[in-house]
């Protein structure tokens, strides 16, 4: 199952550039990213042909606020860095990787923020690339947004590649949409940014409005400090989806899934969510052949007390892991 590949290992942390991995399990709990679908946007959004959808969502100050959680993961998430933008992971409430950029919440300064956005940047004999020491990612003041934002762009590039949207407590990457694929017009990395805060702030094109798989799927998962979610352009088994492969959670049918991690003291709950297109597609002994492929030696084989339940067009597997355990240990 792609979405749930390595459990609740954090291995590959998809941050903002210069963002290190953490090598160790990051467990979820509270609900600090409990709005982080109401940031999803259509595939379709930006003009792309795209159909499918995927994100991963992470909340560090719900992570690093337990007392259970070791202290290689401690010091992994104080070594994360958000570029030019001075934040401390630790302060960061919600990090939401979408397909064309990112939203941070936290309790972070966003004054702050925008004062290292457009620091000055000179070049260093190293040429480490540091907020307001070297490197060439300066920005400018691309004017204001909806009143509560300020878009910042590149300025040493034109077109700019991405652009910051500053404001309402929040941070917004966008990343300049090409499509160079299709007919459609070049989306600015500007228009990007108000595209994502009319999302956040309006509802305009949130996929949870307008998907019933995402909205099922959403509805499924439990609100923990790790959140990843995919919906399927086709449906796995289709001629246009791709094949049915049950031992990596690929069933026939399926239109989305996900995964949550949410901590309880010394122990993690961790949950995979199937959504179907129909009811008639969930085949529940699929589901226990993915578990039984995986406990031993896949991506369950540190997970306990596992269950499998079916609800309409859903099936979910849950169990629990040991927040301390070493994230290596669990495959990626």
């Amino acid at each position: 199952m792609r979405m749930g590949a390595g459990t609740a290992a954090l291995g590959a942390v998809g941050s903002l550039s210069g963002c290190s991995a953490i090598q160790d399990l990051l467990p979820g709990g509270g609900g600090g990213l409990g709005n982080y679908s109401n940031w999803v946007y259509a595939p379709d959004t930006f003009e792309s042909d795209q159909e499918g959808l995927s994100t991963d969502a992470y909340s560090y100050s719900q992570i690093n606020s337990k007392n259970s959680i070791s202290e290689d993961t401690r010091s992994g998430i104080a070594g994360i860095t958000y570029g030019e933008l001075g934040i401390k992971a630790q302060d960061v409430g919600m990090d939401l990787d979408l397909p064309e950029g990112k939203v941070l919440t936290g309790s972070f300064d966003t004054e702050a923020v925008k004062s290292e956005l457009t620091a000055s940047r000179v070049d260093t004999p190293t040429g480490r690339q540091e907020p307001g020491v070297a490197g060439s990612r300066e920005y400018e003041s691309d004017g204001n947004y909806n009143d509560n934002y300020e878009i910042f762009i590149r300025a040493d590039a034109d077109p700019s590649p991405d652009a910051y949207a500053v404001g309402n407590g929040n941070v917004i990457r966008a990343d300049r949409v090409s499509n160079s694929g299709n007919d459609s017009s070049e989306v600015s990395a500007t228009e990007v940014a108000e595209g994502i805060i009319d999302c956040g702030s309006e509802g305009t094109d949130r996929l949870v409005d307008s998907n019933d798989n995402y909205s099922t799927l959403t509805d499924t998962l439990n609100s923990g400090s790790i959140i990843k979610t995919q919906v399927y352009g086709n449906e796995v088994g289709s001629d246009e989806g791709l094949n049915e492969n049950v031992s990596v959670g690929q069933f026939e049918g399926l239109v989305a899934d996900g995964f949550s991690a949410s901590i309880n003291g010394e122990n993690t709950q961790v949950q995979h969510v199937f959504v179907f297109g129909s009811e008639g597609d969930v085949n529940e002994g699929d589901v226990n052949d993915f578990v039984e492929a995986n406990d031993t030696k896949g991506i369950l084989r540190d997970v306990n007390d596992l269950s499998v339940s079916t609800n309409s067009n859903t099936a979910t597997v849950t169990g629990k892991i040991e927040t301390i355990i070493y994230g290596s240990a669990v495959p990626n």
